[in-house]
């Protein structure tokens, strides 16, 4: 082998070895690459994976929340609907109870709300139809300063009566009565029928 020959070799000996240093370093970097870009695709993949779970957990208290409140809702509705109707059917009791524990009321009513002075006290025609003979004289020695008569014209109105003073009028018909006392006989069927609450 001549010297050109020999270094021809040396040449491409050192090219075949600085090639193959290249390559290898070349396959350790795309191996390192690879080997990054497959940790990060893990990474992200938990990632993308761990924001799912919050989201649907965050889904589920969201859910459960909302049912929560409608049923406290409902409930709600519901105990209103029975105070209610308790209400409504203690104003029945005194609308439809019988003559003396009806009249009885309306003295009550009446030693509640009259006033010293003159007046007069207005019925409705079925109350003046069975009204008892004494209760003009109970009204009397219930409130002595009240100097009251009884109508012998019926007042438009279904129950109890009105209480007129001059141009005074005190409406103590149950209807207005039930009203005006209403957020009190709310609580107070409220406390009876949900003591525990």
């Amino acid at each position: 082998m001549t010297g050109l020959e020999s270094i021809i070799n040396q040449i491409a000996g050192d090219a075949k070895q600085e090639a193959e240093g290249v390559l290898a370093e070349a396959r350790e970097k795309a191996g390192n690459a690879a080997a990054q870009a497959k940790e990060e695709a893990q990474r992200q993949a938990k990632a993308v994976l761990q924001k799912a779970e919050q989201e649907a957990q965050e889904t589920r208290d969201r859910a459960a929340s909302a049912a929560q409140l409608e049923k406290r809702n409902r409930m709600l509705a519901f105990k209103q609907e029975l105070i209610h109707s308790a209400i409504a059917s203690a104003r029945a009791g005194l609308e439809e109870a019988p003559d003396k524990e009806y009249f009885n009321t309306l003295l009550q009513l009446y030693t509640r709300f009259a006033q010293e002075g003159q007046g007069e006290m207005r019925l409705s025609a079925r109350d003046l139809k069975r009204l008892p003979d004494d209760f003009l004289a109970r009204m009397k020695k219930a409130v002595p300063g009240a100097d009251l008569h009884i109508s012998p014209k019926p007042c438009d109105i279904e129950n109890g009566f009105l209480l007129v003073y001059g141009g005074m009028d005190i409406n103590c018909t149950f209807q207005a009565v039930f009203e005006d006392a209403y957020d009190e006989l709310r609580d107070a069927a409220g406390r009876l029928l949900f003591p525990a609450e």
